[in-house]
């Protein structure tokens, strides 16, 4: 039961219906309370919400559960990030890239957390970011990358 009151949550948070995507996401956990999916389900509509705090204490419980599941990893990283907190952002991104070496999105991120001090290294995980990524994150990717190409310009 979880698994659909999750995927209905999901799809009202991409139809834009965020209050009922997470009226649907918190039943989801309600129904399935250890659902990692759910938590970091739950933690984007409640960071559409403006609810940023639960929000991270959600991905944090979530990634506790399941840390080598590169989704709720690239969220709570990009939090982390976003606070100056390159360091744990690092932390949190080595065991989904242990288990995901490829996943676009923890390798820009990863990336991101290594640009000040490893350039080399953060140029190695920008370069498999795949050229058929999204759009926005390519484009991301060869920001970060030509940035960093000034600081450690061979990989």
């Amino acid at each position: 039961m979880g698994t659909d009151l999750y995927r209905d949550g999901m799809a009202r948070l991409e139809a834009g219906d965020v209050k009922e995507g997470r009226r649907l996401l918190e039943e989801a956990l309600h129904a399935s309370p250890g659902d990692v999916k759910a938590m970091h389900g739950l933690a984007l509509a409640l960071d559409l919400l403006g609810e940023r705090t639960r929000a991270l204490e959600l991905l944090e419980f979530a990634h506790a559960r399941a840390p080598s599941e590169p989704e709720p990893a690239c969220d709570l990283a990009m939090s982390l990030l976003e606070r100056g907190e390159d360091a744990r952002a690092e932390q949190v991104l080595a065991p989904g890239l242990a288990a995901h070496p490829g996943h676009p999105r923890a390798n820009l991120y990863m990336g991101m957390a290594l640009a000040k001090t490893d350039p080399v290294r953060a140029r190695t995980h920008v370069a498999k970011v795949p050229r058929d990524a999204d759009a926005e994150l390519r484009r991301e990717a060869e920001a970060l990358d030509q940035v960093l190409a000034e600081h450690a310009p061979s990989v």
